[in-house]
């Protein structure tokens, strides 16, 4: 019996070290062993889905990308970014890149072709192509009065000059019909940061027009994006990584031979570590109520 009460109060003294080693191992098998649990089904997602698969393919349109996350929300915000580009350019529907975030830069360069060279691998017949497919607008300083300024402006072309490696927009086949927010037929925007989603939601709109605006958040923020799903100003949206696990799903779905993403593989892990967590609760737990009959035990004794 003194076995099994010192083995429990053990419990109820792991180091905290023990702990990360635990949840650090479990979000790591799923990247490296290739493991993939089915993703939850969320309306969300789909809603988001819908509204991409209805977008109509035209020139002179592009969708607009604020690509507003860094290092620090990698984890979720990079495998909402993936899928949805990913859907763009399987509908050959042209996008453009921006971000309101220095950080950001880095991945607006490589997830693309990223995306576009696991295309090709899937669809060796096809290809697609910088300044085609997508356009890199850079990192645009000023928050939301470069926001305003962007909506406002009756000729991005004169108004943006030039994309990331400063060719001029008019000389960029994706960008050669766009002058105002009216061919912008989507907004996109992906972010951990705090405020960003409220200035693009705020400032970008014209007086008679307003693009239809989906959002990928993390998932301390989901409470607030289904504030803006509810009223309509969001008309679909990732909840965190799980809602970029689902879209991943759907895309598999309508494209059977398609090589998946990492956000499946990413919400995988993140589910293995919620139950490492939720056991080491347990385990704490007992640990502590068999401390508490123990100490109470021998109380009696000295009584």
């Amino acid at each position: 019996m003194k076995v099994i009460i010192g083995f429990l109060t053990f419990l109820n003294d792991i180091d905290r070290r023990i702990i990360y080693l635990f949840v650090a191992i479990s979000l790591a098998i799923p990247l490296v062993l290739n493991v993939e649990l089915p993703p939850a089904e969320m309306m969300t997602a789909e809603a988001f889905y819908g509204e991409v698969e209805r977008l109509p393919i035209e020139k002179g349109k592009v969708v607009l990308i604020a690509v507003d996350w860094g290092p620090n929300t990698l984890a979720e915000n990079k495998g909402q970014f993936e899928v949805a580009i990913e859907h763009l350019m399987r509908r050959r529907i042209a996008f453009a890149l921006i971000t309101t975030y220095p950080l950001a830069e880095p991945f607006m360069k490589s997830v693309p072709l990223d995306v576009a060279k696991r295309l090709t691998r899937e669809i060796p017949n096809e290809h697609w192509a910088y300044g085609r497919d997508w356009v890199n607008l850079g990192y645009r300083p000023g928050g939301g009065l470069m926001i305003q300024s962007l909506a406002k402006a009756d000729n991005l072309h004169a108004h943006l000059i030039a994309d990331s490696l400063g060719t001029p927009l008019e000389d960029i086949p994706a960008m050669q019909g766009v002058k105002t927010i009216k061919d912008i037929t989507m907004l996109m925007e992906f972010t951990g940061l705090a405020g960003a989603l409220q200035n693009w939601i705020q400032f970008f709109q014209a007086k008679e027009y307003r693009p239809p605006f989906v959002h990928g958040c993390t998932s301390i923020t989901i409470p607030e994006g289904h504030l803006y799903f509810a009223s309509g100003q969001l008309v679909g949206f990732f909840e965190g990584v799980a809602g970029a696990a689902w879209y991943d799903t759907l895309l598999s779905r309508n494209y059977p031979n398609r090589l998946s993403s990492s956000s499946i593989r990413y919400n995988t892990g993140l589910a293995y570590a919620h139950l490492v967590v939720i056991a080491f609760i347990i385990i704490g737990n007992v640990g502590l109520i068999a401390t508490t009959m123990q100490v109470h035990t021998k109380n009696q004794g000295l009584e």
